[in-house]
C-alpha cells in the first residue's frame, strides 16, 4: 500500500511538471505573438508610442470588428486575381 501511494504522488508530481511545461509554452507562444503583432503595427502605422498605438487601435475597433471577415477575404482574392494575372502573362508568352 506505501508503494502504491508512492506511485501516485511520483505521478502527481509529473503530472504537475507536464502541465508546468504546457503552461509555459503557452505563455511563450502568446508572448511571441503579441511581440509579431505589435511590430507589424508599428510598422504600417509608424507607431512611436503605447499611447499612439492605443488611440489608433480604438479608432480601427469600430470598422474591423464590422469588417473583419471582409477584409480578411479581400487579401485572399487580390493574392488570387494576381497569381491568375501572373499565370496568363507566362502563358501569352
Amino acid at each position: 500500500l506505501q508503494e502504491l501511494e508512492e506511485k501516485i504522488e511520483k505521478m502527481k508530481a509529473k503530472k504537475q511538471q507536464v502541465e508546468a511545461r504546457k503552461k509555459e509554452k503557452e505563455r511563450k507562444e502568446r508572448t511571441r505573438r503579441l511581440i509579431q503583432v505589435g511590430a507589424i503595427f508599428e510598422k504600417y502605422f509608424e507607431i512611436q508610442s503605447e499611447e499612439e498605438a492605443e488611440k489608433i487601435a480604438k479608432a480601427l475597433q469600430s470598422y474591423v470588428g464590422k469588417n473583419k471577415n471582409k477584409i480578411l477575404n479581400h487579401d485572399v482574392i487580390v493574392k488570387e486575381k494576381k497569381k491568375a494575372a501572373a499565370e496568363v502573362a507566362v502563358s501569352e508568352e
